[in-house]
């Protein structure tokens, strides 16, 4: 029983060893690598509860860290490709605006003028467009086609 409770432990130590040493920027390691450690590590702390249950902690501890790596490996590798997805939709973007210069952006006051008395519409110029985008931590104001601050690459918001 002993040797059962010491597979489990060193199963879970492990899992703990391998989540610590996986973090983004501790040890260089990719999405996909670090998914396959966290999945081995989870995968060996569970094999080993499901073994123990059937008499086998050693082969439970095993097939759950291999499954586990697998499916952390699978796990890690869609998340790198949904962050070089978004990376490149957000350069793309960018570089549209970037030769726009019509579009500069324009300082948000925050607040609206006043009229006094009601005024005939006057046509505005066609290279002229409303502002109705935001960057809320600069206060600079964008055209409606506008998704990302083109000096910071923050996300802009609708003024309200």
């Amino acid at each position: 029983m002993s040797i059962h409770r010491n597979v489990l432990t060193s199963g879970v130590i492990a899992f703990l060893i391998f989540s610590g040493c996986a973090t983004e920027g501790g040890l260089g390691l990719s999405e996909r690598e670090t998914g396959a450690l966290m999945g081995s590590g989870l995968g060996a702390g569970l094999g080993a509860i499901i073994g123990n249950q059937t008499g086998h902690a050693g082969a439970g501890t095993a097939i759950g860290a291999g499954a586990g790596a697998l499916a952390g490996a699978l796990l890690g590798e869609t998340q790198r490709r949904q962050k070089e997805s978004i990376k490149r939709d957000i350069r793309q973007e960018m570089m549209q605006q970037q030769y726009q210069p019509q579009y500069a952006p324009q300082p948000y006051s925050g607040t609206q003028p006043q009229r006094v008395a009601p005024t005939v519409p006057q046509p505005q110029p066609p290279s002229q467009e409303i502002h109705t985008k935001y960057n809320p931590r600069t206060g600079q104001t964008f055209p409606e086609r506008f998704r990302y601050d083109p000096n910071t690459g923050e996300e802009l918001q609708y003024l309200r």
